[in-house]
């Protein structure tokens, strides 16, 4: 059995080493430098103010219907010095994938895709640079993720400036959806590109990297778990010598795998269920149902959106962009900034009704809305959490940024089977949801892997130091792991020359006369006889590899 397991171990060590050291040393580079990403403060500060005279503007449902395209998402901005509504449109019937398009928000007239010259301006006025140069593309390696499939094709604009800054614009959306910069996408070719296997040659075929990555993780899982079999077998079956290796190289991987094997193991085993290999967990979002349940039945926003946009400044809100929402059969406007956001009801009936700006839901309408979305599963207990709990949390330590990606307060409903869901009255959405399996998700995925335990992320600095030290343990590990694969794959006697045919000549001399027949007999003679004569065997070998034994 043991002859089994160093078997196993020593052959995926020779084929996986490299990959373990490449992921180790990514892995510190990615855990600082993200993949690049535009950030939800830094796209809002970039946009122009609302600018929208009374009775300017189209509500989002006539503009569709003008236009004669069906929508899902809406949103009003500025394009230039024109309003416009972003709508992510869907095809009447319904095979297409969806498309962010532009509609003129006083005509509902379509608006054509950008050209290349009108997307550099757009860049231009996003970022207050000139524009160098311009290029349409598909994908490349920063805009290659799913989510930015609505938006394409793409054009990549390059601005002056000392850091390399690119921005890529979506013809489409008539906006800028992703930002880069020089030491940015340095640094995430050196982390999450290898991290992740992450080439677009092969992340632009979804299916394929997702089954690339779990085939190899699951044999690297194996590794590391026969390492750790090993090093604890010889540590305590082993009574005589818990370190059996003399050598050099394998007397240091030992040691260095009873010192991070375990770490090893489990951020191999947590990067495996990354994937979510063979639908182990449940998607961590609402399900098509719960969303419907969610909206409601459907309504049409009524208000001009000037009146909403009036009524925003008046709080002292200058809004740079305007959001159709719907949540228990209302409509909502969400108009925002980078400083903050508001709320307005959309669908009032009664033109006389007074129309106020509020910054979230209220609360009854957020119990309606949870209480109604299993209904299946009973009534849920519902309450208001103010700060982060064990599902639902801020990784890093709270910036302007946090107020969108992870906004507190919250409302969490619970169901008695085990089933949680976060809805934030801000945004009017539902954040997160999860069952059983997304608990073992947490801890199992997210816990180990990026060792976000709530005590960790209460103690920064530990956090940092604990990752930190794992990883050179496990760098160090994988050198040694790197070196034994080398020297297994190209043993000794071709890492160095062969003997001179006078040494062997000579070798052969001194063998010959020691076992000559008039050689004194002495067992110190025999034992040296027999040792030159090995000698002359292993060099004949290594002078002539492909002849027979003599």
């Amino acid at each position: 059995m043991k002859k089994a397991v160093i078997f196993l171990h020593k052959w995926l060590g020779v084929v996986l080493a490299l990959f373990f050291l490449m992921w180790f040393v990514s892995g510190v580079v990615l855990y600082f430098v993200p993949f690049p990403s535009l950030t939800p403060v830094e796209r809002l500060r970039a946009l122009p103010a609302l600018r929208l005279p009374a009775g300017c503007c189209l509500t989002a449902e006539e503009a569709a219907r003008r236009a004669g395209v069906r929508f899902s998402e809406a949103r009003l901005g500025m394009a230039g010095a024109d309003p416009v509504w972003r709508l992510l449109a869907h095809e009447q019937q319904g095979a297409a994938p969806s498309h962010w398009r532009t509609l003129d928000a006083r005509s509902g007239a379509l608006r054509p895709p950008l050209a290349e010259a009108q997307a550099a301006a757009a860049a231009e006025a996003f970022s207050g640079r000139r524009a160098q140069h311009a290029e349409r593309l598909e994908r490349d390696q920063w805009t290659v993720p799913q989510g930015l499939d609505p938006y394409r094709p793409l054009v990549k604009v390059t601005l002056a400036g000392e850091d390399g800054l690119e921005l890529y614009v979506s013809p489409g959306a008539a906006e800028v959806v992703r930002d880069t910069r020089r030491a940015e996408r340095f640094w995430n070719w050196l982390g999450a590109v290898p991290h992740w296997i992450y080439p677009t040659v092969l992340r632009q075929f979804p299916a394929a990297w997702h089954h690339v990555v779990v085939w190899l993780s699951l044999p690297a899982t194996l590794l590391a778990v026969s390492g750790v079999v090993l090093g604890l077998w010889q540590l305590f079956l082993n009574r005589s010598r818990w370190i059996p290796y003399r050598k050099f190289w394998l007397r240091w991987h030992h040691i260095a795998g009873l010192a991070a094997g375990i770490f090893t193991l489990t951020w191999i085993f947590s990067g495996l269920l990354s994937m979510n290999p063979f639908g182990v967990f449940s998607a961590r979002g609402a399900t098509a149902h719960e969303r419907a349940r969610w909206a409601g039945a459907p309504v049409e926003a009524r208000l001009d959106p000037a009146e909403a946009l009036m009524q925003a400044n008046r709080r002292g809100l200058a809004a740079r962009e305007l959001e159709l929402l719907q949540v228990a059969g209302q409509a909502w406007y969400r108009l925002q900034s980078a400083e903050g956001q508001l709320l307005v009801r959309a669908d009032a009936h009664d033109p006389s009704m007074s129309v106020q700006a509020i910054p979230s839901l209220p609360e009854a309408t957020i119990r309606a809305s949870l209480a109604a979305l299993r209904p299946e599963a009973g009534v849920p207990t519902v309450h208001r959490i103010d700060s982060y709990d064990e599902l639902y949390y801020a990784r890093e330590a709270a910036d302007a940024n946090t107020r969108h990606t992870r906004p507190l307060p919250v409302w969490r409903a619970d169901w008695a089977d085990g089933v949680a869901a976060f809805a934030d009255p801000a945004s009017a959405r539902i954040l997160l949801r999860s069952d059983a399996s997304g608990r073992w998700q947490r801890v199992l995925y997210h816990g180990l892997h990026s060792l976000d335990f709530a005590p960790l992320l209460a103690r920064p600095w530990l956090r940092h130091a604990l990752v930190l030290g794992f990883s050179l343990l496990g760098i160090g590990l994988c050198v040694t792991s790197c070196v034994i694969a080398w020297r297994t794959l190209v043993p000794s006697r071709r890492r160095h020359a062969p003997p001179a045919a006078g040494s062997a000549q000579a070798a052969t001399t001194i063998g010959k006369r020691a076992c000559s027949p008039s050689a004194p007999r002495s067992k110190g003679t025999v034992t040296a006889s027999l040792a030159a004569w090995g000698r002359l065997r292993q060099m004949k070998s290594r002078a002539l590899p492909g002849s027979p034994d003599t």
